[in-house]
C-alpha cells in the first residue's frame, strides 16, 4: 500500500515540477539545427571565401541600416570589407564583422534570442538568414542575411 502511495506522490510530484518543457524543447531544436549547420560547414574545410553580409533592424521603424558589406576572408581571417553601395572599404581594425565560424559562435550565444527558424546553405551549411528579437520593446531586434557566397 505504501509502495503505491510513494509511487504516486512521486509521480505527481515528477509531473508537477517539470512543468512546460515546450521552451526547452524549442531551444534543443533550434541548438541542434544550428550545430548540424555549423558541423556541416566545418566538414567543408572552407578557409578561403567572400560573401555579403547585411544587418537590420527588425523592430526599429526610424533605424538607418548600414548597407550590405562585401567581407573576404583569407584563412579563416577577414582580410577585407568592400560596401559596394558606397563604393568604399572599412578598416578591418575597428570593424567589427565576423567570419561564418564567428558568425556560429554569435548564433550560439544568442540562442534564447532568436526569433523563428534560422535557415542554412544546403550544401555548406553556412547560415544564410536569421533574426532575433530581446525583448519586446523597440529597436532590440534585427535580421542578419548572407548572400553571394563564393
Amino acid at each position: 500500500m505504501y509502495s503505491k502511495l510513494l509511487i504516486g506522490t512521486f509521480s505527481c510530484f515528477l509531473l508537477f515540477s517539470c512543468g512546460d518543457s515546450s521552451q526547452n524543447d524549442s531551444t534543443t531544436e533550434l541548438v541542434n539545427l544550428i550545430e548540424t549547420n555549423q558541423e556541416k560547414w566545418k566538414a567543408s574545410n572552407i578557409a578561403t571565401y567572400t560573401f555579403t553580409y547585411y544587418s537590420a533592424p527588425t523592430d526599429c521603424p526610424t533605424a538607418d541600416p548600414f548597407p550590405p558589406v562585401e567581407i573576404t576572408v583569407e584563412n579563416n581571417t577577414v582580410t577585407n570589407l568592400y560596401v559596394p553601395e558606397l563604393g568604399i572599404n572599412l578598416d578591418i581594425i575597428t570593424s567589427s564583422y565576423l567570419t561564418i565560424n564567428e558568425i556560429y559562435e554569435v548564433m550560439i550565444d544568442s540562442i534564447d534570442v532568436i526569433e523563428g527558424e534560422p535557415s542554412f546553405d544546403e550544401y555548406f551549411g553556412y547560415p544564410i538568414n536569421y533574426e532575433t528579437d530581446v525583448s519586446g520593446a523597440e529597436c532590440d531586434g534585427f535580421s542578419v542575411t548572407l548572400s553571394s557566397f563564393i
